[in-house]
């Protein structure tokens, strides 16, 4: 049997086998055919298992979409998955605000509010992460 190789399951269950019975034309022929039934089994693993190896790794970033925008204006910044996945994958930034990458893609936009426009407030930066 193959196991899947999927980013969902690090390891699968493992294969276990044992003999159940011989059968065959001249099966009866031997003079004493013992069966070891002691099960036997193998370890599945999604993985190579050598060192350093990152596995299916699922690597998502954050990027600004420009450098500076004025205080009135909205910025704009895509959170980005390293590959497409089957199933929709939510994304809690930092400030709580939750970015949605539908299945099948690979980037999903998020749009901050805006400072506004504040003769009290001078210019500021903003810090995002995932």
């Amino acid at each position: 049997a193959t196991a899947p190789d999927n980013v969902y399951v690090g390891t699968n269950a493992p294969v276990v086998n044992a003999i159940d019975a011989v059968s065959g034309a001249d099966a009866w022929k031997f003079e004493n055919l013992n069966l070891d039934k002691t099960p036997v089994s193998t370890e599945v693993t999604d993985e190579p298992g050598t060192p350093g190896s990152e596995g299916d790794l699922v690597k998502v970033t954050i990027t600004a979409d420009q450098t500076s925008v004025a205080e009135n204006v909205k910025p704009t910044f895509t959170v980005h998955v390293n590959q497409p996945l089957a199933h929709d994958l939510v994304v809690t930034l930092s400030n709580n605000a939750q970015v949605t990458i539908k299945a099948g893609e690979t980037s999903a936009p998020y749009t901050h509010d805006a400072q506004g426009d504040d003769v009290y407030q001078d210019a500021g930066e903003i810090s995002l992460g995932i």
